[in-house]
């Protein structure tokens, strides 16, 4: 056995070390339903990455992608789909201030851009017969 075979493996850099947030054991479903759902109705605004520190405080550095939402647990997934459901059909009361129309149109239009790409990679998931069971 050279020496090369008794060296440790590197250890990833960047993003590659870094855990998916829906694969991390310490964080509960609902937590990680709750911070997929926040990503995906918030984009990359500053709400979004105020609360996105506070995660990484708490549970450490992650990554998150809207697909992470097909990776929850399914009773999460379920209760996920209705909530992006409910946020892309939400009505808009015209009395509102004109602030809170605008971030309730943009949260509109994220849910619905986010059902639009994520429902077919959901359905085409529950067809595959290498699909895991939760």
């Amino acid at each position: 056995m050279g020496r090369d075979k008794a060296r440790k493996p590197r250890r990833p850099r960047g993003e590659q070390g870094i855990p998916r947030i829906v694969d991390m054991v310490n964080v509960s479903a609902q937590a990680k339903k709750n911070a997929v759902l926040s990503y995906i109705m918030q984009g990359e605004d500053q709400t979004w990455q105020m609360l996105q520190a506070l995660l990484v405080q708490k549970y450490g550095p992650f990554t998150i992608d809207e697909r992470d939402l097909l990776d929850l647990p399914r009773q999460e997934r379920h209760e996920a789909f209705g909530d992006l459901r409910f946020y892309a059909s939400a009505q808009i009361p015209p009395q509102a201030p004109l602030g809170a129309r605008e971030a309730a149109v943009r949260t509109a239009a994220n849910c619905r851009q986010a059902l639009g790409r994520l429902v077919p990679l959901a359905e085409q998931a529950a067809r595959s017969p290498l699909r895991p069971t939760q």
